[in-house]
This record gives structure tokens, sequence and C-alpha cells, in this order.
């Protein structure tokens, strides 16, 4: 794949956080990466016959391993353009036989023939403008006894501002700052099927290395970029943002979810919470 745009350190530099994931096709994993998928598709019984949605997917990781693991079909969507184009890079790359279209869409407003059986938010839905809105469209597009797939992170302690600032700066966002009660009352009308709360490890030096360098040097390999100073500029912002969200960790965990959707009983609740 060649690269349309001339490559200078100063294009790496300006792409925004999302269309940057693209560039340098960052798997952009879920908290938890594969351990949350597994408990996902035991739990939620997925398998040949479920259908899915992940949301904003950028480099389309989620779907495409659920898809190899269980046999499921299904779409994902984001805003981001070149994220897409390596979610579709990735699928054939990776899982040439699964049964996936990746799009760049407006999830508020996104279009589907037919309603999941699944549908995957990840960690994404408290980074959407208005969370409510999509969780709302979220359940339009769910069949009933359809799965609403979570991975939302939570606060322990406060963040210190600088890292708030910083982390702003990186990502584009505010990470996430409220607690775990907070943060579930998003989810309050489904079912909780599955919960599963997990501590955060930070990475050491040594592994984020290993994960920047493993990108950088395939995305160089996929754009045909041999110049050093701009494999420098790519491998120095990916390090900051693995630096950063390493930084993170020690505030933060997150809950591994399965919801479910069912129309004889949304939007109440009759089960206790424990």
């Amino acid at each position: 794949m060649s690269t349309q745009k001339k490559v200078t350190t100063d294009f790496i530099q300006k792409l925004s956080y999302t269309d940057f994931v693209g560039f340098v096709n960052q798997w952009n994993v879920l908290p938890g990466a594969y351990s949350t998928l597994s408990k996902w598709a035991i739990h939620s019984r997925m398998n040949k016959n479920s259908h899915i949605l992940e949301v904003a997917c950028t480099t389309g990781f989620s779907s495409r391993e659920l898809a190899v693991l269980t046999g499921c079909s299904g779409e994902g969507f984001d805003l981001s353009k070149s994220s897409i184009e390596m979610a579709n890079y990735n699928k054939e790359q990776y899982a040439p036989n699964i049964n996936f279209s990746y799009k760049v869409a407006d999830g508020y407003s996104y279009k589907t023939q037919r309603k999941f059986t699944h549908i995957a938010v990840g960690a994404s839905l408290q980074f959407f403008p208005d969370p409510e809105k999509m969780f709302n469209r979220c359940i339009e597009m769910l069949k009933d006894d359809g799965y609403l797939l979570a991975a939302p992170f939570y606060v322990t302690r406060p963040i210190p501002n600088h890292l708030i600032r910083r982390a702003q700066k990186v990502f584009g966002i505010t990470p996430t700052t409220v607690s775990y009660k907070e943060i579930m009352r998003s989810y309050s009308k489904l079912e909780i099927i599955y919960e599963d709360r997990n501590n955060l490890v930070p990475e050491t030096k040594e592994e984020l290395d290993y994960y920047c360098k493993s990108t950088i040097d395939r995305a160089c390999k996929i754009r045909n970029i041999n110049n050093q100073e701009i494999y420098n500029a790519m491998y120095k912002r990916i390090f900051e943002v693995k630096k950063m969200s390493n930084d993170l960790r020690p505030y933060q965990r997150y809950s591994v979810l399965v919801l479910r959707y069912r129309k004889s009983v949304y939007p109440n609740c009759f089960v206790e919470l424990f």
C-alpha cells in the first residue's frame, strides 16, 4: 500500500489522534484485549449465527477477532477514514475468511439492513459527545434478547490534573474521570448477565518499546516508508500514546460487561444489584 500524501515529520505530528491510529495501523484494543473478547463471547453465547456491530471500531480489532473466535458475521463503523481503510486491510490480511464489512459513518445516524444480536461498544460509549443518544441508538439496532458488550474504564481515585491535561493533548479527548457507580448508571436500563471488574497493571519500558517497534515496523512496510526521520517521528508519537495510557493505569480499573436487552423488561430494573 502506498501513501498518497507526501509523508513528513510535520504530517505525522499534525494528524489527529484517530487518524494517526489509522495511519500506523495501531490495533487500538479495548481494555482487557483478548481476555475481554473471550469473556464476551462465552457469556453472551456468541456463535456462527450471531450478527454483531462494533461501534467506533477504529482498525477493527474487537469485531475481527470475535469473528475469528466464534464465526459470527457483522459490521463495524468509525468516523476516521484512515482507520476504516486499515480495518478492511486487517480483515484481508489477518482474517480473510470472516464475513464482515467496515465503513465510515456517524454512529448517531448509522443505517443497517438488519438488527444485531450483539453490539460491542467496548470503552467507547463515554467518549461520544452525547453518550445517552448513542446508547439509545444501540438499543434501536438490537434484536429482542440481544446483548450490549461493554468494557468501560472507571477511576478508583482522582487523576491528577497534569495527567488529565496531558491525556487531552495526546488523545484529543478527556479520559474517564468518574467512579464505578457513575459509569454503571449509563447501563442501568439493561440486565447485567455478566460482570467482571479488573485491575490494570502498568507495562514495563521494555514491553512498551516492543509493542511500539512492532507496530511502526509494520506501518513502514504497509506505507512503503524507509526514511529514518519519519520512522522516528512515528515511533515517538505512538510511544507517547502508550506511555500516556500506561501513566493513567494506576488510577483506573475497568469492568467487562455483558448486558441483555429484553423488550418485556426494558427499561425497568427488577433484579437487585450486588
